[in-house]
């Protein structure tokens, strides 16, 4: 198992020109989506004042990944992946900009937010699912590392460290701007991924067999294998908590913090510092302590650094605890994925990897 980062590519491969346009879309994407993460919670406080409706917009979005997961897996196996990862960002698009629309108007409410993040929530489970499906089918397999590398820190960064910010910024000037600004990104990034060029991706998961039945492939391996198993467990039991306290932390930054939207956007800056460190560091970590010893040990730092704001109700405890939570789950994810992509079998990836996400 510690052997899961070894290979290194310090003589820098060369990625092919359909993979930098996978890059250039998922940045463009990740960018607007980070605006909007900030922007929607700060729109939702202005259409109601009832925390569990602001609640319900994280809810929604995160609800497809626990009632789609499993059965997103064998579709991904039976369709084109390319053609699923440009609907869904043409289609999220056309959601975000409807909300920039209805955010100048009088007739949004929070009802129709919670709707656009359920939708969304829809689209982008599909869109991650098949990104990380067809990443060995554009790259080589001795370039899978770097990158996956590449793509992760290039998604902390525009998501987190630059479109979080922004949105919770240009939301002050603009209410319906973040949301504007996610749609033409969406649009353009769907362009980028119809012009991929990649290669034929064998579909193991057919219409010959019940959709059950492929279903059950993809569990039961993933059940066999005891690892992996307990590492979805523990992922799940992470993303559960995390979601929840997600969804209030932004009532939390302007009652108990007093930060408004400037002060806000700055914090999350911050705390994005963390999970860029988180990118450069996971491999090292592994390397040095070994790979079971740096998940468990980042595991442990994730769940404690989620109680420190509620101990601590000070913006200093805040930014420093959230840093490290995000130092500590970005390591997490670095290992856990390399993790993945060594010991399912590509034949059954996209089933595992749903149920394992699940």
């Amino acid at each position: 198992m510690n052997n899961t980062d070894d290979h290194s590519h310090d003589d820098r491969p060369r990625l092919p020109r359909s993979y930098w346009r996978l890059f250039a879309s998922s940045t463009i994407s990740n960018l607007g989506d980070g605006m909007v993460v900030a922007a929607a919670p700060l729109l939702a406080i202005s259409l109601t004042d009832d925390a569990r409706l602001i609640a319900s917009i994280s809810f929604a979005a995160m609800l497809p990944w626990l009632v789609l997961s499993l059965p997103a897996g064998v579709y991904l196996d039976r369709h084109d992946r390319q053609k699923i990862m440009y609907r869904a960002n043409l289609l999220r698009g056309l959601i975000f900009g409807a909300i920039a629309i209805g955010s100048t108007t009088d007739w949004l409410n929070i009802y129709h937010l919670i709707a656009a993040a359920a939708v969304g929530g829809v689209c982008e489970l599909f869109f991650d699912m098949s990104s990380q499906a067809i990443l060995p089918a554009i790259v080589d397999e001795e370039t899978l590392e770097v990158a996956n590398s590449r793509l992760y820190i290039s998604q902390i960064i525009s998501n987190g460290f630059i479109g979080l910010p922004f949105g919770a910024w240009i939301f002050v000037i603009a209410v319906g701007a973040p949301f504007g600004v996610n749609a033409l990104a969406l649009v353009v990034a769907a362009l980028l991924i119809r012009s991929i060029r990649i290669k034929d991706i064998p579909q193991t998961a057919t219409a010959t067999k019940s959709f059950g039945a492929d279903l059950k492939d993809g569990l039961s391996w993933l059940w066999r294998h005891e690892l992996l198993r307990t590492l979805a467990i523990m992922l799940g039991v992470a993303n559960m908590c995390g979601m929840f306290a997600q969804a209030v932390f932004v009532k939390f930054a302007r009652d108990e913090l007093g930060l408004g939207a400037r002060g806000f956007g700055i914090l999350l800056a911050a705390i994005s510092i963390g999970s860029i460190l988180g990118g450069l560091v996971g491999e090292k970590v592994s390397k040095r302590l070994g790979a079971t010893t740096a998940i468990i040990l980042a595991y442990i730092i994730f769940g404690m650094s989620d109680v420190i704001p509620g101990l601590f109700p000070e913006i200093w405890a805040v930014a420093i605890s959230g840093t490290v939570m995000a130092i500590a789950g970005t390591t997490w994810n670095v290992i856990t994925v390399s993790m993945r992509q060594r010991l399912i079998p590509a034949e059954l990836f996209g089933r595992v990897n749903s149920v394992y996400r699940f």
